[in-house]
């Protein structure tokens, strides 16, 4: 024979090692944390649970047969945009989050139907959701700063599909978020390069702390960018690896600046090298004839001075040299074009 609900709860109870029902709903209503109160059609509380006695600081038959407005608002009637009022003509939940007893609450209202007669209750549970408001806050504050970021942040899950990224993400890329969410890392990587990208995930993925490493972004134009990696793993709540994001700076300017900057020292060493060793050894001469008696003072003074017209040469070749580096349009830092340009 199919027990009715009045045996499956009695059934429960013995199981539970409670010979009455009503003892085995009470505390079971009793053992949920959040506070709970079931009320009628007109909002009088008919039975409440021991939190909503802790949360309003009295014992929880304190509040059976009060409105539910008078012990939750103090008001002398419902609230304005009341979800138990709104509960009544949507038949389903509502729900809304208010600020009391100096923390933020959640409160949610299930109707209670009846097949003939409509509405006739609700379910009305408080949550304190204070630090899912303060993690949602800094999560907004934490995206806010990884937009503005000038490094390209990339998440992406443990199997090494895209799963977010910054504005600067978007741009080294060179791709839309729409178009990159749900591809694999790999899609914008080098085949010989991605193996270090693999190696440094699964050894993140393991555990291990977040390395840094150099490779190359490749872009849907078949143009590659120079890049310095951070691979760190992202935990869930269980402290469990679910995945990992990549802090991604691009060395492309940098790289420019020291081809550039290694570019002028070796045009300066070619500039110098000829002219200072004909310089140097003319000098070498003409110390040498001094010593020796061949050559008067003042004659040596005449080939001083015209090697010192050779020494200026050579620096206004430099001078030249370092304007025209400086007014190129190679990317280097802006401290050494100041500095070749004399500013």
């Amino acid at each position: 024979m199919e027990k009715t609900d009045e045996g499956r709860v009695g059934a429960a109870s013995g199981a539970l090692g409670y010979s009455d029902p009503g003892i085995l709903w009470q505390r079971i209503f009793d053992a949920i944390e959040d506070p709970v109160f079931i009320q009628d059609r007109e909002g009088i509380i008919l039975r409440a649970n021991r939190a909503t006695g802790n949360l309003l600081g009295v014992d929880a038959e304190e509040v059976v047969g009060k409105p539910c407005y008078a012990v939750i608002h103090q008001t002398p009637t419902f609230i304005a945009g009341c979800p138990f009022v709104r509960s009544k003509t949507s038949r389903k939940r509502e729900r809304y989050t208010l600020w009391m007893f100096g923390r933020w609450f959640r409160v949610s209202i299930d109707p209670i139907l009846h097949p003939e007669h409509g509405v006739i209750g609700a379910i009305h549970i408080i949550t304190d959701v204070s630090d899912i408001k303060r993690i949602d806050e800094l999560r907004s504050r934490l995206a806010s700063i990884l937009e503005t970021s000038e490094d390209a942040i990339i998440g992406a899950s443990a199997e090494g599909q895209v799963t977010s990224l910054n504005g600067a993400a978007v741009v080294l890329l060179g791709t839309t978020p729409d178009d990159a969410i749900g591809l694999p890392v790999s899609h914008f990587v080098p085949g010989p390069l991605f193996k270090t990208w693999e190696e440094t995930a699964q050894a993140v993925g393991g555990g291990r702390a977040g390395r840094r490493f150099e490779s190359e972004i490749l872009r849907p134009d078949g143009t590659a960018h120079e890049v310095s990696v951070g691979i760190s793993p992202i935990r869930d709540e269980r402290s469990v690896v679910s995945g990992y994001s990549c802090l991604i700076h691009d060395l492309t300017p940098q790289r420019k600046a020291e081809r550039a900057l290694v570019a002028y020292v070796a045009e300066a060493a070619l500039r110098m090298k000829v002219p200072l060793g004909g310089v140097a050894h003319e000098i070498g001469n003409v110390a040498a004839l001094l010593d020796s008696g061949h050559v008067r003072p003042e004659d040596a003074a005449t080939i001083l001075r015209v090697q010192k017209a050779h020494l200026d040469q050579i620096l206004q070749n430099l001078a030249d040299l370092d304007r025209a580096v400086a007014e190129s349009a190679e990317e280097i830092p802006e401290a050494y074009r100041c500095f070749l340009s004399g500013k």
